[in-house]
């Protein structure tokens, strides 16, 4: 054992701080002459027996606990073996003086059965009594001297057979027997009528019986009581509980009465009463931890100054780190009060710590316009189930500017495991903000170039559709001025007007169809009907299809297929891919030249959709092209930019759908662009 200078944890602060404290005061004086002579010896075999005094002490302690409570377990057992050999003898008296008295009344009832040769009712009524009086006999039979029964009782009681153990006997008890509901003996008294045996009397002793009505509760209560054959099989048993291994017993014979039988008493609890002496164990188990407190009271010095160590190393490291976070931490308590900022976040609103903890609502870096919202936001946060929420708001510098944030609320648990308040996470987003705003521009640009790409692979188609309404109205218009010149009637300029004008709406069609295709504008979503756009679009490029001898069928249902969508933008991508297919079979044979656009609406547990497929009957796709065909930049035409199909894919997912594609079968490949379905309000 090593005990510590009382003045190795005290700085010099501790002497100046602690009143009566001074280092004089904790100087050991100097050695008296009487100190000097010892040895170094001497002074180590001194603090020797010092520090292993009390450890001996505390052992001899347990040594006396530990033999107290062996002779008290002894003398216990002693004592419980003895009572158990009263207990015994106490039930063999009593089941031998059962027994007697049984045989005794039979051998009554037969005396003056010889004596007064009584008529059978008389005998049953004497044999009646003679089972009320001794419970534990069963059956009573009278056979004569020829074997046949004269009298039994019960009456319905079966005949008793000639066992091998009582065939011979002619007095007393037989060994007993295992009967139909337990061990059984036969109790034999012969019939004589004056030295004439005129027959005999013949009893069946249930031995359950026997020791249910004779061996009282407060014995079975402590004891099981058993009556067993030479071979060790149990006869009868009467017990209150289960015995255990191990347990105290004791055994008598118990022939006579009963040949072959031993009367076993078994100790219920075990052969030990340990546990009456528990106390004795707590005290040996107290003084074991007291042993054990000596050494651990040695190291407690120690390990407080390592833990004291640890402890300002971790709280430095956490600084550190907090310090080194270029995420906003802020803590809250319950009162809505600030409790805790990190560095990252004075830095982000420009406020010190000092000025922010301990800020009560509304706080300096909300903006005015955002703070019944932001109270609100916390009022809810507090009413509903503990747990972490994400959200974005914006705050303002401490120099006006606004900036938008992420913050994440996260419960705030102390060590014990109560709700002390809330933690937030905030990062500042504004740059990708702009990042986002920027690459929505690049994107909405990107779309328009496609549209102005596509215009312009489409310009022959367009410029043939063009041509033919301009020389109508061109022949329309001659046809006018024949009529004018020639003097015919005036009523025949109707019908050329008519359809002079006709031909001109159709080209203004064209052109404010390609103008609202080409020009750069916002996305407009409305209520549109997609079978309406499919069949408006299978016209539109139908001249284009005759051009390359593509046949194109379209599959509508008979009522509208409403999806909210911009219109324009729907047929930018449907367009596509109907261009995409038709180049895609350019290869073919022209009679299997076969463009299928089929539009459907698909009802789901999550709700209806509409689903328009485009299926054509190309080369397909390959394995390797089908993993980046949606990739930007990515064409398999080789004057292709490769951005058709991820702005049609971006199209798409805008509108909360999505843009697959399969291989058909027999060759081929389908697109399918799924929107989620409206109500059927679109008019067609």
């Amino acid at each position: 054992m090593v005990f510590r200078n009382p003045r190795a944890d005290l700085s010099p602060h501790d002497f100046r701080s602690r009143p009566g404290l001074t280092e004089e005061t904790l100087s050991p004086a100097p050695p008296s002459a009487a100190d000097r002579p010892l040895a170094a010896g001497t002074r180590r075999r001194r603090d020797l027996f010092v520090e292993t005094a009390p450890l001996v002490v505390v052992a001899l302690i347990v040594a006396l606990l530990a033999a107290l409570v062996w002779v008290a377990d002894r003398r216990e057992r002693e004592d419980a073996g003895e009572a158990l050999i009263r207990d015994a003898l106490w039930v063999e008296q009593a089941l031998r003086f059962q027994l007697d008295a049984a045989r005794d009344a039979l051998e009554r009832i037969g005396i003056d059965m010889g004596a007064a040769r009584p008529n059978e009712d008389i005998v049953a009524a004497r044999l009646r009594t003679l089972i009320a009086t001794h419970p534990e006999i069963g059956e009573v039979e009278w056979r004569d001297d020829l074997g046949a029964v004269r009298v039994a009782v019960p009456p319905d009681a079966p005949p008793m057979t000639n066992d091998a153990r009582t065939a011979g006997l002619l007095r007393g008890f037989a060994e007993p027997r295992q009967g139909p509901t337990g061990g059984i003996a036969d109790l034999t008294v012969p019939v004589f009528d004056h030295d004439v045996r005129i027959g005999r009397l013949t009893a069946h002793v249930h031995l359950d019986r026997l020791l249910a009505l004779h061996v009282p509760w407060w014995i079975s209560q402590h004891n099981q009581v058993s009556l067993v054959d030479r071979d060790g099989a149990a006869l009868a048993r009467k017990t209150a509980m289960k015995t255990e291994r191990g347990a105290a017993r004791h055994g008598l014979s118990f022939d006579p009465p009963l040949p072959g039988v031993q009367l076993v008493l078994i100790a219920h609890g075990g052969g030990s009463t340990f546990l009456r002496n528990l106390l004795g164990a707590g005290v040996i188990g107290l003084a074991a931890a007291a042993v054990v407190s000596l050494f651990g009271l040695m190291l407690h010095y120690r390990r407080r100054q390592a833990a004291e160590r640890s402890l300002g190393e971790a709280l430095a490291l956490r600084r550190a780190m907090e310090d080194s976070l270029t995420v906003g931490m802020r803590a809250r308590d319950l009162e809505e009060r600030i409790i805790y900022v990190n560095p990252a976040f004075c830095r982000m609103v420009g406020w010190d710590a000092a000025e922010l903890v301990g800020h009560e609502p509304p706080q300096p870096y909300w903006l005015p316009e955002l703070v019944d919202e932001t109270l609100e936001r916390h009022r809810a946060l507090g009413r509903g189930a503990l747990g972490s929420i994400s959200f974005e708001t914006r705050f303002c510098r401490r120099d006006g500017e606004v900036f938008d944030v992420q913050v994440y609320e996260a419960p705030l648990i102390d060590a014990s495991g109560v709700h002390r308040g809330w933690m937030g996470s905030i990062i500042d987003i504004s740059e990708a903000k702009r990042i986002e705003e920027r690459e929505r521009l690049q994107a909405e640009k990107l779309t328009r170039t496609g549209r102005l790409i596509s215009l312009g692979e489409m310009a022959s188609t367009i410029s043939h559709e063009l041509n033919q309404p301009l020389a109508a109205i061109a022949s329309y218009a001659s046809g006018c001025l024949h009529i004018l010149r020639t003097g015919q009637p005036r009523e025949e300029l109707v019908a050329p007007l008519e359809k002079l004008d006709a031909q001109a709406r159709r080209a203004g069609a064209v052109i404010r169809r390609v103008h609202d295709f080409v020009r750069k504008r916002e996305p407009a979503f409305a209520l549109v009907d997609l079978a309406d756009v499919v069949a408006s679009l299978a016209a539109f490029v139908a001249p284009d299809a005759r051009k390359q001898k593509v046949e194109i069928v379209t599959a509508l249902p008979d009522g509208p297929l409403a999806v909210r969508a911009d219109r324009i933008l729907m047929e930018q991508v449907l367009l596509n891919l109907m261009r995409n297919g038709m180049e895609a079979m350019a290869q073919a044979e022209p009679a299997a030249r076969r463009l299928e656009v089929e539009a459907e609406r698909h009802a789901g547990a999550d709700g209806d959709t509409v689903v328009v497929t485009v299926a054509d009957r190309g080369g397909g796709i390959a394995p390797e092209v089908a993993e980046k065909l949606f990739s930007p930049f990515f064409s398999t035409k080789p004057e292709g930019m490769g951005m058709g199909l991820a702005i049609c894919r971006s199209i798409v997912e805008l509108h909360r759908g999505r843009l697959e594609f399969a291989p058909r079968e027999g060759g081929g490949t389908v697109f399918a662009i799924t929107l989620p379905a409206e109500a059927d309000e679109a008019p067609r």
